[in-house]
């Protein structure tokens, strides 16, 4: 019973630090809103986009720590519970996908689940992060860089952990993030998602 209210509280403590939003913060400070231009979506991307890259880059930086430092200080504190740590990991990114304060409408939750990689495994961090690099570099769209990873990162912990239940709570992050990424794909077919590099030209930045 101690170590079910220990995960419900860790639970609940991680979706509420996952549903702070640093992209409405900045984009408050500079008084734009982003949710009524690009994909409307508080995230990285889209604050990269809107926002110049800068501003992208901080907030992809605060959305990755969001996840990485709750997993780490689990991983020292409470170490004896094992899964504790990669339920923490999908409720931050479950909190930032679907804040309650903002009509669960935040971000689509790439830059927590790195994250949340970060926090679980440096290992996975760095090799899966550079071949997110190279795929989204070379299709010119993070979305394809995105779905590897969260296909990627479920197969890793298969290998090397063979703990079903790793694989089975981190899956939940991976299988929300992909549903909230399908619409980049229907305008990667009408040639309407915004490619990295127009992205960084600054050609679409609210003035």
């Amino acid at each position: 019973m101690i170590v079910l209210h220990i995960y419900i509280i860790g639970a609940a403590i991680a979706y509420i630090i996952g549903s702070f939003n640093p992209a409405l913060l900045i984009s408050n400070i500079q008084k734009k809103d982003i949710r009524s231009h690009g994909s409307g979506n508080l995230g990285a991307s889209n604050a990269t986009i809107l926002l110049g890259w800068k501003s992208g880059f901080t907030v992809a930086i605060l959305d990755i720590l969001k996840a990485f430092i709750p997993i780490m200080l689990t991983r020292i504190l409470l170490s004896q519970y094992a899964l504790l740590p990669y339920i923490v990991a999908t409720c931050v990114i479950l909190g930032h996908i679907f804040p309650f304060y903002l009509r669960f409408k935040g971000g689509k939750g790439f830059a927590t689940y790195m994250g949340a990689i970060l926090g679980l495994s440096f290992i996975a961090f760095v090799v899966i992060g550079l071949i997110f690099l190279i795929v989204s570099f070379f299709s010119d769209y993070i979305v394809m860089g995105t779905f590897t990873v969260i296909t990627l990162f479920p197969v890793y912990l298969a290998v090397f952990t063979r703990n079903i239940s790793f694989v089975s709570v981190i899956l939940i992050a991976s299988v929300v993030i992909f549903f909230k990424h399908t619409e980049n794909i229907s305008k990667i077919k009408n040639k309407e998602e915004i490619g990295i590099r127009a992205a960084f030209s600054g050609k679409f930045k609210l003035k």
